[in-house]
């Protein structure tokens, strides 16, 4: 098939079922490795069991099909319309390896809620940090606006 005319370049163009398979489950896969592996270092950290892994795992799991479904369906405020995959992200890994290993999994836990409603609180105000920064472009004086 011609590559100008095959509908995978085109915007709104419709794949066959038979491509479309295998494209979703490659995008299945990725998104599995990129869920599972910080929860794996994380727990492999702090020394969890296999039962308590587990659960992380599947609560994972959970809460990211809970997100991307929220993200594609949107409920008020939250969601974009769009189809976008949520899921783990490995920013703080690092952070959680070092607090878990010498405070255990509840330390974990603290950070990421004590991180997490930090970050909220700064979102509510971020109005008021824009006075702070200059603009990233601006119109030299003399220039018509």
């Amino acid at each position: 098939m011609d590559r100008e005319k095959d509908p995978i370049y085109e915007l709104d163009g419709k794949i066959s079922f038979e491509k479309a398979i295998p494209f979703g489950l490659q995008h299945v896969l990725a998104m599995f490795v990129a869920n599972i592996a910080p929860i794996l270092i994380v727990a492999g950290a702090v020394k969890l069991s296999t039962e308590e892994t587990g659960a992380l795992v599947q609560a994972a799991m959970i809460i990211a099909g809970i997100g991307s479904l929220f993200q594609l369906y949107p409920l008020g405020p939250l969601g974009s319309g769009l189809p976008i995959i949520m899921g783990i992200s490995f920013t703080f890994v690092s952070t959680f390896c070092v607090i878990g290993a010498k405070y255990g999994y509840g330390a974990v836990l603290g950070a990421a809620l004590v991180g997490g409603l930090l970050e909220w609180g700064l979102s509510t105000g971020a109005d008021s940090f824009l006075l702070l920064f200059r603009p990233v472009s601006s119109r030299p004086s003399g220039f018509p606006s």
